[in-house]
Parts: C-alpha cells; structure tokens; sequence
C-alpha cells in the first residue's frame, strides 16, 4: 500500500516532535508519567479509525521528542559537568582549531575546545573548554592536551530574551569550562587519523586565507572578511557589527544558509553559462556546498546552515518549491531527533523560520511585485520572506525590525557576496601565484570597503530600525496561524493581544534585580512604567560589554525606551561600568552619583566629562518622588575611597521598601546606625556580594530583611557570598534569592502585598 504523506501533515509531525521536547523541559515528568502518558494517547487514537493512522503519528512523534530530550538532557554519570566545583587534571584530545586572542589588558589567552577522557583518577566524557594566558603553546587539532583547573558549569545571563549560551553549548556537546591560569596547559603532538590530518589541513588553509588578507589590507578589514568567508567575530570592528545588525545583514558576518545558497547559485549560473543538464548542475552545487562546509571547519552550525542553504538551492535549481519545503521538514525533523537542544538555539530558530519564509512566501511576495524592476523583486521578495517568517524570533532576541534591510539588502548584498565569492577564488590564486593573489585580496578590500561605507549610510538613516515591543508566547503562536491560514481575523486578534498587553494598567511597581554576573544592577519600573536604574553592572574582562549586550537587551526587552534615573552607588566598575552603553543607546534624563570626581565616571562610561551635562552627586537625605515612588539616599558619604563611598538608597512604594546597598563596608553600616538612620526595609540588596566585609549582624537586625538579594557572578574567583554571610541572612529570618543560581529575580508590589519570580522558576 503506498502511503503519501502531505506537506501540511508533515509539518505537523515537525510541530508535534516540537511539543514533545518543550512539554518535557517546562513540566519535567519522570520516565514513568511519559510511558503512562504515551500509552493513553495511542489508545485514544486507536478509538478514531477514520483517522487512526495520522492521529497516531502524532502522537508518536510527541513522545519520540520527549524521549529523546529526556535522554539527551540527562548526561551520563560520567559527563565532565558530573565534576563541577571540584579541582582537577584533565586529560583530552583536542576537537576544534586552538582560539588565540590578546585581551584588553595585554594577556594572551589560548581557548581549546577538549573532548574529555579522563578527569583525575576517574574515565570521562563531554566536551569542556580550556582557556590558558601567557604565551601559546603549539597545537593542532586532535592533539592530547592536559590541564589542571577548576570545573565550572557553562553559564550565559539568565535573563529574559537573551540567548541561551548554556544549552547552545549543550546541543554541541559542550557542558562544562575550565581556566588552567597562568601554568598553562601541556601538549602532547599526536599523529592522527586520516580524517584528523584533513582537519588540520583546512584549519591551514584558513591560516593561509587570513595570512594572505593581513598582507594587503588592514587589521579590521581582514578580521571582516575572514568573518564573511568562514565566521568568527575575532578583530570585528564594533561601528560595523552594529551598522550590519541595524540594517539586518549580520548575518553576513557568520557562515550562514545564505552563505550556501550563494556559492550554489554562482555554480548554477555557471552551469548555466556551460549549457550544463539539469541534473550535473543539482550535484555540483551539492559538491560546492559540501566543499564549503568541510573549509568551514564543520562545526554543528555551519552543517545547519549547510542543510538550510542546500534546500533553498534544491528547491530553486528544479523550480519546485514543494520539493524544497518537503524537505526542509524532513531535515528539521531529523536535527531534532539528533539533537532536541537544537530548539532552544537561535541560530536553528533563525535558519529554519527564514528557510521556511523562502519557502513559502518569497514567490507569492514576488508576484505582487511584478511591475518592479526584476533586479529589485528577486532580493526583496526573499529579504522580506525572511523576515517575515522569523519575525516573532528576532523580536523576541533583539526587539527591533530593520526598515533597511530590503536597501541593505538591494544594494550592499551583491557588492559583499561579490567578497565572498571573490574571497575564496583569491585564496586558491595566491595559494599559486601569491603575487595576483596581493592584487585580488586589494580589489577586495574596495569592494569591502564601498560595501561598508554604504551600509553605514543605510545603519544612519531615520528609522532604519525601529524597536517593538516583545511578542510573547501567546501572541507568537497567533502570528504564526495568521501566516499560515492567512486569516485576517486571526491578525485581528493578534492585534488585539498586543493592545490589550500594551495599554495593561498599572498600580504595582516592579524591581528587578537583573544577573549581570560579578556585578549589580537593579531595573525599576513604577507603576506608569517610568524607568530607574540602580547600578548597572560592567565590563566583564575587559572585553565584554555587560551594559551593551546584557542590561540593555533586557530593557529593549521590556519595551523601555527611554530612562528616567540612574542611580549609581559609586563608580566602582562592576556597578557603573554598563552605564556608558545605556546612554550612549536611549534617553537617560538624571545621573546621581557617589560623591566621587565626574571625570572617573566619564572614564568608566567611556564618555567625554564635557557631555555628562545630566550627572551630579546626591547628597545623604535628598529624595526624589518619581509617579509615586519614593527614592531617598539614606547616607551619601563626602570622604573615602573604594567601598567606603557608596551610597545607600531606599526605595519605598506604600508599605514595602527596598535598600540598596552597594558595596556597604562594616564600618560604614556602623556609621549609619550611630546616625540613627532608619535602614529597616522589606527586602535588602545585601552589599558587597555577600562579602564579609559586609551585612553586620548589627546592620541586618536593624534592616529586619523579610528577603534578601545577592547579586553575584557563577563560579567568582572572589569566593562570594560567604558561608557566614549567608548564614546571618538566615539567622535574620531573611529568604535568599542569588542571580547566580535564580537568574533574574523580579518583585511586584502594590503597595502592601509583595510577589516574587526568577527567570529559574
């Protein structure tokens, strides 16, 4: 009997495996509840006969993606990760290129990705990164490697909206880091297999790429289109990164689906150009795209963005759009059942929804274009297909929409695919004859150059992108039923959700202490949505960006477009730091500092002293009543240095109370006391991290917290909180909340009653 199974049928199977693997991780049933559960389920479909058959691969479907998330969620006994918190020599052999990067302060530091096999005493497994500093050591991919440290868990920000780095990591077999310091690491030379000797021969050929750009052209250029040609963002220029997210295109900077399809279409106009038959036409782009990905370094999601661009050309070469969509459901379903981890990762969320936009949109969009230019209809059909479709995603991680794209991606896109094309064309000439290799490499970085130049002019113009607010769950599922029934009622009520969620009265004020890691910082949002900040977090080794990339995005994330107050305890980098990036990206009305020099502020933000016009020093009593929240600086200290300067602010809403207390030093809290300042409050930021140069036992029974909040970084070589800290919070009858293992701890409060959440609930 042939069975033919639909498109649409498909899809649903796709969708049902989906639920399988989300059911599991929001509601963790054990083993047995899932068996029991399956069982009910196909008896239930066996009772429809009309449809027993369909109902019933649904159902399988859903259970095969429980199962296979269960079994990949739970690692074995003798993953890496098992070892966390303990200090050992680990033994392991080499998987990936070593990673070379000198840091802001001068200390080279070497980053290895190991494949795990022994950890002390004991057989392991798992994939662990190795970071050392001080001079490299040679290595080469499937090497032994050996390196004593400390094993700590793969941590990201655990906040809303950002991007999931632990289980991104996961989903690549990698559960767990380690810092081998300054001893460095010992390499032990291994011959290798076959297929480890080819490895180290494209990882050459890539070193020959960059080597023969840097003769040419300058660092950054080369860093650009290094990046375009086989990803990485090592050397990026931060002005371009930026530029190339406001009009959308970033992409372009890391090998994507986009990356696949290009290299294939130039081979089908070559082909083309031939009078090649269809059929050697499909298999050489097939070849080129295989070849690509091997040069790529085969990384997991290089061979995503492979499978996604080869479906696009497939589709594209045998003008059968159905062909193409077919199997794009085919291969996400067989990534997820390799790989269930994959659907939390937002390079498979982008690479398969964009996918699915050309799909099954771009020659319907195409259509309605016809009496454009077809130079223009072909890019924009396929850029606005694309964002179409993963819309809901972008929005959901960055909280903007490009209105450049579609110009960005007319105009600028052909000049940079020209790059890339002529990129890897280049490196073969002067793999053979290096001095034309010079001259093409110089012809590239022009073409690279004007491609730059008129993104930037793209990224300046008014409102090439605007920020949205988040869609949430809810209100994604219904645009993605509009999308696929195209029902305008379903866009009405779309319509209808976001405005009912956008004007939601308010009455409660909101105090989230954000995980910024080894750092503090508190987003406040009064009851009519008016913005303070107090602290800010850093820069964490002074090369990431906390306020940039982490307190921003969540502001952007809740809709905040513009900051009434920051406040700032002092100007200590881990709570002033992130400043810099928040007025440099929205509105900030007032700056109250510590009374420490304007010009070390300046220094810290990154701003000129000259326009921090809106920055001055509060002083111990002043209050600020802000849409009927009250902030008063409790004690604002006029001499010290470090710690001993940091104010302390009590924030007050009705009844409960919030103190904020910096990095509070002992003797400072003692003088506070002296001064017979009310201190008691509701819920207490405990200083300093949970130092013990901090919380008295005296300060803590004046404060009487019913809650406390340690705002502290995962594995801190600091050693906070203290056990003895920890303990007088208990003893005080305060409940413990830490942003190191709760992730973003949220309170509401109408005044009277006091509600708590994390991002870990």
């Amino acid at each position: 009997m042939k069975i033919k199974i639909s498109n649409a049928y498909l899809n649903c199977l796709l969708a049902a495996l989906a639920a399988g693997i989300l059911f599991v991780e929001n509601f963790s049933p054990t083993l047995k509840i899932l068996a029991i559960a399956f069982a009910l389920s196909t008896a239930v479909a066996l009772a429809f006969p009309r449809r027993t058959y369909q109902i019933l691969g649904v159902v399988i479907f859903f259970a095969l993606g429980a199962f296979r998330f269960y079994a990949v969620d739970n690692l074995p006994a003798s993953d890496i990760s098992r070892f966390e918190g303990q200090t050992l020599r680990v033994t392991g052999t080499i998987r990936d290129e070593p990673q070379v990067k000198t840091m802001a302060n001068e200390l080279v530091q070497q980053r290895f990705i190991v494949d795990v096999e022994t950890a002390g005493k004991n057989s392991a497994c798992g994939g662990l990164i190795v970071t050392a500093y001080g001079e490299p050591k040679p290595a080469r991919i499937g090497d032994k490697i050996t390196a004593e440290g400390k094993i700590k868990f793969i941590t990201g920000y655990k906040n809303p909206g950002q991007i999931d780095t632990a289980t991104r990591m996961k989903s690549d077999r990698i559960t767990a880091r380690m810092s081998a310091g300054k001893t460095g690491v010992e390499i032990e030379p291994v011959e290798g297999t076959l297929w480890t000797k080819f490895l180290r021969f494209v990882a050459e050929v890539r070193a020959h790429y960059r080597a023969s750009m840097a003769k040419v052209m300058s660092n950054e250029d080369a860093a650009a289109i290094f990046a375009m040609l086989f990803g990485g963002y090592a050397g990026l220029n931060e002005e371009l990164v930026e530029d190339f997210a406001t009009t959308g295109i970033i992409h372009i900077l890391s090998v994507s689906g986009s990356h696949m399809s290009l290299l294939a279409a130039a081979t089908a106009a070559f082909c083309l150009l031939l009078k090649f038959p269809r059929w050697a036409t499909v298999a050489l782009g097939f070849f080129v795209i295989g070849t690509y990905t091997l040069l790529s370094g085969m990384l997991p999601q290089v061979i995503r963005s492979a499978c996604m661009g080869a479906l696009v050309f497939l589709g594209t070469a045998l003008q059968k759009e159905a062909i193409g969509a077919r199997m794009l459901a085919f291969t996400a379903l067989g990534m997820l059942l390799y790989s269930p981890l994959l659907i939390f990762d937002i390079s498979f969320q982008l690479s398969y929804s964009s996918t699915a936009g050309l799909m099954y949109l771009a020659k319907d969009l195409r259509r309605k274009m016809l009496e454009l230019p077809n130079w223009f209809t072909m890019p924009a059909a396929m850029t606005l297909a694309a964002q179409i479709a993963s819309l809901p995603v972008v929005i959901w991680y960055f909280n903007r929409i490009s209105l450049s794209s579609v110009l960005a991606n007319v105009f600028v896109m052909p000049l940079l695919e020209f790059v890339i094309v002529g990129g890897l064309l280049g490196g073969l000439v002067a793999l053979v004859l290096p001095p034309l290799g010079k001259i093409f490499f110089v012809g590239e970085a022009l073409i690279f150059s004007t491609g730059a130049e008129l993104n930037h002019l793209f990224a300046r113009l008014p409102m090439s992108a605007v920020q949205v607010p988040t869609l949430g769950i809810a209100a994604g599922a219904i645009y993605y039923l509009a999308l696929i029934f195209r029902r305008a009622e379903i866009l009405l009520l779309l319509i209808l959700v976001l405005a009912l969620n956008f004007f939601k009265s308010g009455g409660e004020l909101e105090v989230n202490f954000v995980d910024v890691g080894q750092g503090d910082c508190a987003v406040v949002l009064t009851p009519h949505r008016k913005c303070l900040i107090f602290d800010t977090g850093g820069v964490r080794e002074k090369t990431f960006d906390v306020g940039g990339r982490v307190v921003v995005p969540y502001l952007w994330h809740e809709n905040i477009r513009a900051v009434d107050t920051i406040f700032l305890t002092h100007v200590h980098e881990d709570h002033s730091g992130g400043a810099g990036s928040i007025i440099k990206k929205m509105p900030v009305r007032e700056i109250i500092t510590a009374n420490e020099p304007k010009s070390e502020y300046a220094a810290v933000f990154g701003i000129a002293q000259e326009k921090l016009d809106n920055l001055r020093a509060g002083h111990t009593g002043e209050v600020f009543e802000i849409d009927g929240v009250e902030v008063k600086i409790l004690y604002a200290p006029s001499v010290g240095t470090g710690n001993e300067i940091s104010n302390v602010y009590q924030i007050r809403y009705g009844g409960v109370s919030f103190l904020i207390t910096g990095d509070l030093v002992k003797e400072i809290e003692a003088d506070m006391l002296r001064q017979h300042i009310d201190v008691s409050s509701t819920v207490l930021k405990t200083a300093h991290h949970g130092s013990a140069t901090s919380s008295s036992e005296e300060f803590l029974r004046a404060v009487q917290p019913k809650v406390a909040v340690i705002c502290v970084g995962y594995g801190n070589s600091f050693g906070h909180p203290r056990a003895e800290i920890l303990d007088r919070l208990e003893k005080a009858g305060a409940k413990i909340y830490r942003t190191d293992i709760d992730g973003l701890i949220k309170f509401r409060t109408d005044g009277r009653k006091l509600t708590v959440s994390t991002f870990s609930d």
